[in-house]
């Protein structure tokens, strides 16, 4: 499940709709058949491109919940959770985090528990900067970040203050496992 994966595969009917818009150079055939059918493969390689991108999201949550449960770590999966880009995307997330909790900032309808999040913020800040230090991380500690700052019950939106902290440190230590 490379990242060029879908690309090759849509590729064909890219290919055969440019094609058939070369139709309309011929000057017996109707420039509406070229239009036509450059349109209906270009839209066959959109349709092909959801079902591929569907497969891919049911791929990841296959393989997340095999690392999360200890069963192993798809070698795929692995390179795309600890990559440099996921890395910085997820430290960026916990910055984002921190800036709207911050008490110069005036409360919006976020969900975020800004109290818990300022009581908890050198953790925090520890977790921003332990993702951007290029050292190596886990793939199940990146799954652990995934859901402390994206799961609706993480302790980030709960109510109980002191759940926080302790959900913190475990996700730290999962990076470094």
């Amino acid at each position: 499940m490379g990242p060029h994966t879908p690309a090759r595969q849509v590729a064909p009917f890219l290919a055969l709709a440019a094609g058939s818009l070369a139709f309309d150079a011929a000057p017996h055939v109707p420039w509406a058949a070229g239009v036509a059918s450059a349109g209906l493969f270009a839209a066959a390689g959109g349709v092909r491109r959801l079902q591929l991108a569907g497969a891919q999201r049911a791929a990841r949550r296959v393989a997340d919940h095999r690392i999360l449960r200890g069963q192993g770590v798809p070698a795929w999966r692995e390179e795309e959770l600890v990559a440099a880009r996921a890395r910085t995307a997820r430290r960026r997330e916990v910055e984002r985090i921190l800036r709207a909790a911050s008490a110069a900032r005036l409360p919006s309808a976020s969900p975020l528990n800004r109290i818990a999040v300022r009581r908890s913020e050198p953790l925090l800040r520890l977790l921003a900067g332990r993702l951007g230090d290029g050292a190596p991380v886990t793939a199940r500690g990146m799954l652990y970040v995934d859901q402390l700052l994206r799961d609706p019950s993480s302790p980030l939106y709960a109510e109980h203050d002191e759940l926080l902290p302790r959900a913190i440190a475990r996700v730290i230590g999962a990076l470094d496992e």
